[in-house]
């Protein structure tokens, strides 16, 4: 998919929660990423449709793994994201949550694509080279 560069900060952000988890824990891999990438689109999709979303049905690291991606959400819900370094400070509008559901739908692909061609860490490792 191409993104917009008003796309771009909420991305970041999202991926950024992922990678901050795995720098914790070393033992993380593309799953666990997958994961709570699904279980956060599964949740705000039920809102999109205006149902209650159910509780998400992960443990540990799973679990801790949503619960960052989670609270990536709801600031990008509320406040919008951080601007990228270098681009006017304009881009910042909170996200809708049908945009959100969007982002999460393919950051969930986009990890099954990347640990497809590169292995269980594929996807961290890729995202690892874009995101300080």
């Amino acid at each position: 998919m191409n993104w917009k560069d008003s796309d771009l900060p909420a991305l970041r952000e999202l991926e950024s929660a992922i990678l901050n988890v795995w720098r914790q824990h070393e033992t993380m891999n593309d799953y666990t990423a997958g994961r709570a990438y699904d279980a956060a689109y599964q949740h705000y999709r039920a809102r999109l449709r205006g149902r209650d979303p159910k509780p998400a049905a992960l443990t540990g690291l799973d679990l801790d793994t949503f619960k960052a991606v989670h609270e990536v959400c709801e600031k990008l819900l509320t406040s919008g994201p951080a601007p990228l370094k270098g681009v006017a400070a304009g881009n910042t509008n909170p996200v809708t949550v049908e945009n959100l559901v969007e982002y999460l739908r393919e950051l969930n692909r986009s990890v099954e694509r990347h640990t497809k061609t590169g292995g269980h860490h594929g996807y961290l490792t890729f995202v690892r080279d874009f995101i300080p």
